[in-house]
């Protein structure tokens, strides 16, 4: 192990981290472990909220890891007013921790939710001299808009995009999750003087934890007597940037008996895509409640073919973290979105599965209704083609070790 810095320390500031087992929460967790191997890290994180996790302490130590934890009430995330309340004051929270603790000369490093906490950040950095990188796992307010939660060229639009840009052009170090997203920075920082150093870095395949193994070997396939169908999987968040609702009104025209797709999460959608369901006797859907991270090996591999899909709009806004995982349990992926969109080249440069958008139904239908028992071959060798794109492209340690040469 390398020798740690005395006195420098990064700051990692999260709103999600160990013990949680949210995509943010555990990508934040990997990065800390690794840059401790060499730097001091303390992290700054929020109290558990989206898993019943077991956290009895406000300070704990992870691996050389310091965790400092915030109180912040208890509101329902999953309504808007009061996730707003929240985040607001866990960024309130979170911003005074760092301005205490903090010393000159230290970095920071922070991931894009809470999202108020980012111009707090920027702020507090240039008041202490700290040095901040900033994880962008979701543009805002760029996203609000794609979720329908604001209109582009109204007031409020206006304002927070001028808030949120000048407190990315205030950070040092931008690392954005893919070629889509770094083209939409260049755009939104071309007004300023001083420009933060754009870096793509991706998220990773966990190819140790996940691999390829037989369908029919599959716990859930058996219990879900799927064996004999060719499975569709979507597994993740059931929110309102994935075109949920246009994907099941496209499931529904589908006329393939040998079809069968599996919806595995929650989310704010879920109400809804249930009573879509009910309302219209689909009986090739199944929806299942959202499993741990210490599953994905078993779930994963309960499918032929993984969905990811992202709303019309959605282009350098985010990039799914759960393709890469996809990649490592050998299953190619059916895109749903822009094709300029960082999975979707990815899926067409490697041949890792195929392309579709929401707003152009009649392909994807036609390429669903078309699938066949001699199809398999062909999904099976894009399959192994997707394992081997994992192994040597995104496995954890290639991906971590970009973050470590960046902080040097």
């Amino acid at each position: 192990m390398s020798k740690l810095t005395p006195h420098k320390t990064i700051w990692v500031v999260s709103e999600l981290f160990f013990p949680e087992e949210t995509s943010t929460a555990y990508i934040m967790t990997k990065i800390s472990q690794h840059l401790a191997r060499s730097r001091n890290v303390h992290v700054l994180a929020g109290p558990a909220s989206y898993q019943d996790s077991k956290i009895v302490a406000q300070e704990q130590v992870l691996e050389n890891i310091q965790i400092s934890r915030v109180k912040v009430s208890a509101l329902d995330k999953d309504k808007l007013i009061q996730r707003v309340r929240r985040l607001l004051g866990l960024s309130w929270k979170l911003g005074i921790l760092l301005f205490r603790k903090a010393k000159k000369g230290d970095d920071v490093l922070l991931v894009t939710n809470p999202a108020p906490l980012l111009i707090l950040a920027a702020v507090i950095c240039r008041m202490k001299g700290l040095k901040c990188y900033t994880i962008v796992h979701d543009v805002f307010p760029e996203n609000l808009i794609a979720a329908g939660l604001i209109k582009p060229g109204s007031l409020p639009y206006k304002m927070l995009r001028s808030l949120f840009n000048r407190a990315y052009s205030r950070m040092s170090v931008l690392f954005v999750l893919g070629r889509d997203m770094q083209a939409l920075f260049e755009q939104k920082l071309k007004r300023f003087k001083h420009k933060p150093a754009l870096h793509v870095v991706e998220n990773w395949a966990d190819i140790d934890t996940i691999h390829p193994m037989l369908k029919q070997e599959n716990a859930l396939i058996r219990e879900l007597d799927l064996s004999r169908k060719i499975v569709f999987q979507f597994a993740g968040n059931l929110g309102r940037v994935q075109g949920l609702m246009e994907l099941f009104m496209i499931i529904r025209s589908v006329n393939n008996p040998l079809l069968h797709f599996v919806f595995i999460g929650e989310g704010a959608m879920k109400n809804e895509l249930q009573q879509y369901i009910r309302e219209h006797g689909l009986t090739n859907i199944t929806m299942l409640s959202s499993m741990p991270r210490s599953k994905q090996q078993e779930f994963l591999n309960a499918t032929d073919i993984g969905i990811v899909s992202l709303q019309d709009g959605m282009i350098g806004l985010g990039v799914p973290s759960k393709s890469y995982n996809i990649l490592a349990a050998g299953k190619p992926i059916l895109y749903i979105g822009d094709r300029e969109g960082e999975i979707g080249r990815m899926v067409e440069e490697a041949k890792v599965g195929w392309c579709f958008k929401l707003q152009d139904p009649a392909p994807l239908q036609a390429f669903l209704d078309g699938l066949n028992a001699d199809s398999i071959p062909t999904i099976t060798q894009m399959g192994h083609t997707a394992r081997s794109l994992a192994e040597n492209q995104y496995a954890k340690e290639l991906i971590l070790d970009k973050y470590s040469k960046v902080f040097g």
